[in-house]
């Protein structure tokens, strides 16, 4: 890849410093045909269909880019008058099979946090656009309407650098790793960017031949060489987690937010259609900010959503945790039954058939004592394979049904990776407001006599329930 880079930059200047001539034009076209071989060499090597998909699209925009650059030096060699059509045509073929590239690896790096990035970017590119467009499209309107394919030529450029812009924007604002080849391929964009909206600021014509093209075939070869790194699969690779909204991002949306407004007030004398577009372009990013940050609040609402659901649930099978269980017994009327189970022969099938297989025991379980309860009752898990159910409103002797409810539920075999497991439960049962109000049955008292009676329970043979402060 080194050797690669130190050739194009070789090239670029050599090709930069006999740019205008035959000699020029043979060694940009030689040159330049090279870098095509060797990104298409690249791009057909073994990749997973994803990774190859983006450097197709990459290799097709160079051939159309060098096909344009041959077009004219072949019409000049044979004696013709100059392609422009062919040319505008392959230039912009070439700007927009490089887009795609772009788009394709940035849909693969964020997958499905793509949005966010595609609203700043379309945010940033449209205020970029505006900027462009004031400063390198409209002067040549007149022109365009003369001589349009000549005047298209000349603000082609440009326009490719608005399509560039948007999908180098939307790689960087998307998640995933960014090393060397991708610093290789942004490195490579705003060469090109420079090239072709620098052009106008050089005086002298000559240098402004020589400049651009020694710079573009760099920017061309930058590109290759971001295929050649060992570790461009990070241009495709899946972004393992979404990045939040950096503080210098919202700072950027403002800028952008702000360019078409700025350019209205401190130039003069745009015609009606120029004033409408800067108009619409003003509210088109201001719909884009919106949206984002309407996008980025709801992402937020979300995240706190799910925060909360798991500091209240049990992550393996949902049901409340610690936590949530000393919430329901703290608001638990004064009639409150609890019951305790712990299952029976679990760790057996744990230890015999695996973690997974005792994890879908648990998932099993924790979806039948949900199915026997009523709504409004808590089903917690308080960690292996106990479980707490708080039925309020009802006392001890409404609350037996229920657990002869759990005991048949729970019995019932556990398909597993083409098995069946059958474990069973001991549930002891403990009721609080049937003339028991004094400071023994708080919610601590209550579970703990549940707990002695599920105790009493599994003494007596297992698969049964006791209620506290029975015989039986």
């Amino acid at each position: 890849m080194h050797l690669f880079i130190a050739a194009t930059v070789v090239a670029a200047v050599t090709a930069g410093a006999t740019a205008g001539g035959s000699v020029g034009d043979a060694v940009y076209l030689l040159a330049h045909a090279g870098i095509c071989v060797t990104g298409l060499v690249c791009a057909l090597r073994p990749r997973r269909r994803a990774d190859r998909r983006p450097w197709l699209w990459i290799v097709t925009g160079q051939l159309c880019w060098l096909a344009g650059n041959a077009a004219y030096p072949i019409a000049r060699l044979l004696g013709r008058a100059e392609p422009a059509a062919a040319e505008a045509v392959l230039w912009t073929l070439g700007y927009v099979a490089y887009g795609a590239a772009l788009i394709i690896m940035a849909r693969s790096r964020a997958g499905r946090w793509l949005r966010p990035a595609v609203l700043d970017m379309l945010t940033l590119t449209t205020a970029i656009g505006i900027a462009i467009w004031v400063a390198f499209i409209s002067p040549y309107l007149a022109d365009l309407v003369a001589e349009p394919m000549y005047a298209y030529l000349v603000i082609l450029g440009p326009l490719g650098d608005v399509v560039v812009t948007g999908g180098v924007l939307l790689l960087v604002l998307s998640p995933g790793v960014r090393g060397t080849a991708t610093r290789l391929l942004l490195a490579s964009a705003v060469v090109r960017i420079a090239a072709d909206l620098g052009t106008t600021y050089i005086p002298d014509d000559a240098v402004a031949i020589m400049v651009p093209t020694g710079i573009i075939l760099l920017s061309n070869g930058l590109l290759i060489a971001s295929a050649l790194h060992p570790g461009s699969a990070e241009l495709t690779q899946p972004a393992q987690g979404t990045r939040t909204l950096h503080p210098a991002r919202i700072w950027f949306l403002g800028v952008g937010l702000l360019t078409a407004p700025t350019i209205t007030f401190t130039r003069q004398g745009y015609v009606p259609a120029e004033r409408i577009a800067l108009f619409t372009a003003t509210v088109i990013t201001l719909v884009f900010v919106f949206i984002r940050f309407a996008s980025a609040l709801r992402s937020l609402e979300r995240a706190e959503r799910q925060l909360s659901f798991q500091a209240l649930h049990d992550p393996l099978t949902g049901l409340a945790n610690r936590a949530a269980l000393s919430q329901a017994l703290d608001g638990a009327p004064p009639m409150t039954t609890v019951l305790y189970l712990d299952l029976d022969g679990f760790k057996a099938i744990n230890d015999a058939a695996g973690h997974e297989a005792g994890d879908a025991i648990l998932r099993a379980v924790s979806q039948r004592l949900s199915a026997a309860v009523r709504d409004g009752d808590t089903v917690a898990r308080l960690g292996g394979d106990e479980f707490v159910v708080v039925l309020p409103g009802l006392d001890e002797a409404a609350a037996v049904p229920i657990a002869e409810r759990i005991l048949r539920d729970v019995a019932a075999p556990v398909a597993h990776d083409g098995a069946l497991h059958s474990v069973g439960t001991s549930i002891g049962i403990a009721g609080a407001g049937t003339g028991q109000a004094d400071a023994a049955w708080r919610p601590s008292a209550l579970l703990r006599a549940a707990d002695a009676a599920m105790y009493r329970a599994k003494g007596l043979g297992r698969g049964r329930f006791v209620i506290a402060g029975t015989a039986a």
